[in-house]
Formats: structure tokens, C-alpha cells, sequence
């Protein structure tokens, strides 16, 4: 049996998929082929949120020294159709899977239109599936979607094609009988300490990592910990969550224990992977018990693996930190969103006072473990006060090297979208603009009347806001002339760059100085990077 994996994906959103990795090693336990189509590497420049990100002084760990050509085989977007009819011409798979998220639907469905002549089938899967699965089954070129997680699916499809079944057989899945869509009953939730993912159908360049300053030529993500506790009303993770209550398959959230994260760390390092960095991609990594936090320290220590997650502020007690710096720690991520209390409250579901924040960056900064901030705009009901109020917090925190930007989004499976069809801010039948948070442009899906945040207020502060975030309130005046005013943009630009870029990027071996606001002459994260280089 032959597997197509089609995975329409914004440009050059490099990080390997997870998806990926596990179902190739599903198909590898079942001894079936495997082989993965991408749209990642085709891109425009306009379009690299890198890029973008590095112009506007919100982000620190992009090299100059590195192309965008360094990691990729940068392809014509226009080639992608071609390409993909030429690669299942030439595989002939006996199943597709195709990988659907909103900002790459249409690409997706341009896709399997191309190839709709051979007759091949396909499940479709991804968050999209996941978050409004009634919407993906009524396209007319969607025959069969994957109502949950793809593991088990994937190897019941192995095994109804090795005993001459039909896919529409298997459990997991929904699909087409005529106008009729049939509904299979749910898989069980998967067992996420069986599979390792495998992540051989990527190339080498694929898991080269610029972060923080540092280049790492090997940079492998790893799943710990599948579903988050929170509800966050901008994220898909609590509707995901919630299906597992409401298809009654048992609790969602589950977590590897220490020994088996242990063991699959091991088995890359058998595979022959030269470890310099791990990611891990859990939606929030310190939302464990204390208990397994600390057996996890203890047993990364044996190995001190730099690696980064992603958390919340207010789980960073100081003798977690002190572990995690014992651990190999190398970095951290924290999502604020919105600075204003009252909103974050009320319409993000993030009920933490803005004081809590910042006792724990005080304890974060004193910690001197390298962490970078997420800000979102343009949220429903979002004016620009409340904007400013997050570059207070930004600036108040003090201590971060980098800061993500993102332009809000109306996914479908979030209750923010649906927030924002209540209040008419977005129509119900709207997709996202199509380029989701890599654009930086000013592609706005979401409408509001005035006093809320207008489209042309939402572009400047895109532009502007790491200055806003940097200079004390004292020197805002300036800063909003520069919204407008380009000359005084670049000059607040160019020295905003010679204090917060201090330094000149790691490349290869060796760290030059240090690029860090929080310390200005040495650092945890250099000091130990220079000792495992």
C-alpha cells in the first residue's frame, strides 16, 4: 500500500509538522509507504513573516548572515499544482491524506480538483476538520473527512485496505453515500506514549533553527503533552478538547511521564540525529503537576539538551525555573495577547490580574532565562487604549528579547470568532484572509465601528508597535508621529536597533556578545550555549 501525505501549508512555515512525523512511523509499523507533498517551501517574500517581523524590531532571532535559501528551496507559488499533479501521477498512491487548516482551504481544495480525475481517495483531516467538520464535508470535492485524531484512522485505513475493505468502513470518519453523509463512530483517543514520530521525510535543512540569536542545525519538535486545560477564547484548543466529552471517548488531555519522553529522546539520538536543540510544541508546557515537572528536570538534566516552550506567565515559580536552568533550559515563550486586564478577563478567559503578571516577570527576569512575548491586535471589541495598555505590560515586563506580532485571525472553532459573528464584526460565512498570522500587511477580516480598532490605526501600531513596547510613555509622542511620519520613524528605528540589538547574532560555533535587553553583558542563555556548542 502506497500513502500520499498532502499537506497545504502556509509559506515557509518551516517547523515539521507533527502529523507528519507521527503517521509516517504509523505507516512504518505497518510496513506501507509513506511519502509527503508540501507547499511550504513555495513562497514570495513579501509573504515570510520573518522578514517582516525582523523590519518592524519585533524579533531578535533572525540572522542576517542566513537566506531564506539557507533552509529552504525556495519554489513559484504557481508551480504548486503542477508539481502536485506530477508527484501523484508519478507515486500512484492507494490513499491521500490532505491536511486541511482555514488560511490554506482553498489551496487545498485547488489541489485535490487537479488530480479529482484519477479517482483516488482521500481523507481529509487538520484543525479545520477538527473545529467545523459540516462545513469541509459539504464541499462537493470532499468525499470522506477525518472527524478526530489521525493515528488510529490512518492504521485502520492500512488495515481495511490489506483485507479488501472499503475505507468507508473504518471507524473515525465521516464520508459521502450520494447526498447522504454517513457518520462512522469516533476512534478511542489515542494511546501518545505508543507512537514516536518520524520525522525521516524531511529533509536536513527542515530542522535547522534560528532562535534566540543562535543558529541550530538540528532542532527536532517534540509532543509531551496533547490538549491544554485552558480556555482561551482566541485558541482551537478548547474546542478540541471539548469534542472528546461530546463523541464520549474519555478525557483528551494526556501527558507523556518522564520515562517515556526519556525514551523517544533516546531513539532520535539512536536514529543517528546530532541533538543540538528540542522543541516542544505542547500548547502549554508547565501546565502539569509540579511533581512531573520536577521529574522531568531531573531526568532532561542527564542530557542538558537545549530546548523551548511555550507557557504561561504565572506558572513560572522561582524553584521551577531554578530546574529548568539545571535542566538545559535554553528558552521560553510567553502569550499576553492583551494587557488590559478587564478585556483579558472578560473576552479572552484569561482571568489573571495584570499584578500577578508582573510579580512573575520580576521572578522571570531575575531567573535570566531567555524569553520572548506573543501580542495579538485587533481583537473584537479591542480599542486602541486597550492596545496601548499591552505595550505597557510589553514594556513593563522588561525582560524579553523577542516579541510576536499577529494581526487577530477569525478561526472557525474558536469562541472569539464566534464573539466576533455575535457582534457582527465578522459574517458568518467568512473565511480568514487567507494568510492567517503570518500577515503583517494590514489583511483585515474583521470590521468594527469606531471606537474600536480601525483597519489604518491597526496597520501603524503593526509598524510601530516594539517602539511603543521599548520607549517609556514619556517619549509616546514621538512614537505616534511616527505612525505617519517615516523620518521620524526610521530615526526612532535606528536607535531602538543600537540599544536593543546590541550584539551580533551566533553563527555556527560561537557566540559574539550578547543580544539580550535583560542582560547586557553575560547571560544564562550564552553561557551555556557556549558550553554545549
Amino acid at each position: 500500500m502506497k500513502i500520499l501525505m498532502t499537506y497545504p501549508n502556509l509559506p515557509l512555515m518551516y517547523a515539521p509538522a507533527l502529523s507528519v512525523g507521527l503517521f509516517n512511523a504509523v505507516c512504518k509499523q505497518e510496513g506501507v509507504e509513506f511519502k509527503l507533498f508540501e507547499t511550504t517551501g513555495y513562497a514570495e517574500e513579501y509573504k515570510n513573516r520573518h522578514i517582516l517581523m525582523f523590519q518592524s524590531g519585533a524579533n531578535r532571532g533572525v540572522s542576517q548572515s542566513h537566506r531564506d535559501e539557507d533552509y529552504f528551496v525556495i519554489k513559484d507559488p504557481e508551480d504548486i499544482i503542477p508539481d502536485f499533479v506530477k508527484c501523484v501521477t508519478e507515486y500512484n498512491p492507494d490513499l491521500i491524506l490532505i491536511h486541511f487548516q482555514e488560511d490554506v482551504v482553498q489551496m487545498g481544495l485547488d489541489m485535490l480538483q487537479s488530480i479529482e480525475h484519477l479517482n483516488i481517495p482521500h481523507i481529509a483531516g487538520g484543525v479545520y476538520a477538527l473545529s467545523v467538520p459540516e462545513l469541509l464535508i459539504k464541499e462537493p470535492l470532499i468525499k470522506m473527512i477525518c472527524r478526530y485524531e489521525g493515528e488510529n484512522v490512518v492504521r485502520g485505513a492500512i488495515n481495511a485496505f490489506r483485507n479488501n475493505q472499503p475505507f468507508t468502513s473504518i471507524d473515525g470518519v465521516w464520508w459521502k453515500d450520494g447526498e447522504r453523509v454517513r457518520k462512522n463512530k469516533p476512534c478511542e483517543l489515542v494511546d501518545i506514549t505508543k507512537v514516536i514520530p518520524d520525522w525521516s521525510v524531511y529533509e536536513k535543512k527542515r530542522f535547522q533553527r534560528p532562535i534566540g540569536g543562535h543558529h541550530f542545525d538540528v532542532s527536532i519538535p517534540m509532543e509531551t503533552y496533547r490538549g491544554c486545560p485552558y480556555q482561551c477564547t482566541y485558541c482551537n484548543s478548547p474546542g478540541t478538547r471539548d469534542i472528546s466529552k461530546i463523541l464520549k471517548t474519555g478525557n483528551y488531555m494526556r501527558r507523556k511521564p518522564a520515562d517515556i519522553i526519556e525514551k523517544e529522546l533516546l531513539w532520535y539520538i539512536d536514529q543517528g540525529y546530532d541533538l543540538q536543540h528540542v522543541m516542544f510544541i505542547d500548547d502549554s508546557f508547565l501546565a502539569r503537576p509540579k511533581k512531573e515537572i520536577f521529574e522531568f528536570c531531573k531526568m532532561w538534566s542527564k542530557y542538558k539538551i537545549p530546548f523551548w516552550f511555550n507557557t504561561r506567565i504565572e506558572n513560572c515559580e522561582p524553584d521551577i525555573l531554578e530546574a529548568l536552568k539545571e535542566a538545559g533550559v535554553h528558552r521560553m515563550t510567553f502569550g499576553i495577547e492583551s494587557g488590559n486586564e478587564e478585556y483579558r478577563t472578560k473576552i479572552l478567559k484569561r482571568p489573571v490580574k495584570n499584578s500577578v503578571y508582573y510579580k512573575y516577570f520580576d521572578i522571570i527576569n531575575e531567573s535570566n532565562i531567555p524569553y520572548s512575548l506573543n501580542v495579538i491586535i485587533a481583537m473584537p471589541y479591542e480599542t486602541r487604549e486597550m492596545i496601548m495598555d499591552t505595550a505597557r505590560m510589553v514594556n513593563r515586563a522588561r525582560g524579553y528579547d523577542g516579541l510576536t506580532l499577529a494581526i487577530w485571525q477569525p478561526y472557525r472553532g474558536t469562541e472569539l470568532r464566534t464573539i466576533a459573528e455575535e457582534a457582527g464584526f465578522v459574517k458568518k460565512d467568512d473565511m480568514t484572509a487567507g494568510t492567517g498570522f503570518l500577515d503583517l500587511t494590514g489583511n483585515f477580516s474583521i470590521k468594527m465601528p469606531k471606537p474600536y480598532i480601525q483597519p489604518e490605526e491597526a496597520t501603524n501600531l503593526v509598524r510601530t508597535f516594539a517602539l511603543y513596547a521599548y520607549y517609556p510613555e514619556s517619549q509616546w509622542h514621538l512614537v505616534k508621529q511616527a505612525e505617519t511620519n517615516v523620518d521620524v520613524y526610521n530615526k526612532l528605528m535606528a536607535d531602538y536597533r543600537s540599544k536593543f540589538f546590541p550584539g551580533n547574532y551566533q553563527i555556527g560555533g560561537k557566540t559574539r556578545k550578547t543580544c539580550l535587553k535583560h542582560d547586557a553583558s553575560s547571560t544564562y542563555q550564552w553561557q551555556e550555549i557556549d558550553k554545549v556548542a
